[in-house]
């Protein structure tokens, strides 16, 4: 189960751990970083750091897909009602 989540969020984008009030925000390029680095690559340094500092998490050596869930950001509401 991944420990982390990034996400986009209105106009933000967020890391979240789930369970835990604290999120961290992230700037658009690295969310963007997160979103396109392969599963298999080692968590980047300012995310272990970010993980460290906000929960207490190592991520240091871990690889990013066994560590952080990255949501895929949503179409754009073309405010059109959606039908299921």
């Amino acid at each position: 189960m991944h420990e982390l989540i990034a996400a986009p969020y209105l106009d933000r984008h967020l890391l979240v751990q789930p369970g835990s009030p604290k999120a961290a925000r992230l700037p658009a390029d690295r969310y963007e970083e997160l979103h396109t680095a392969p599963g298999v690559s080692a968590a980047p340094t300012w995310l272990a750091d970010v993980a460290r500092r906000a929960w207490g998490i190592n991520l240091t050596g871990r690889r990013l897909g066994e560590t952080v869930l990255v949501r895929a950001p949503l179409p754009m509401d073309t405010g059109v009602p959606r039908t299921s």
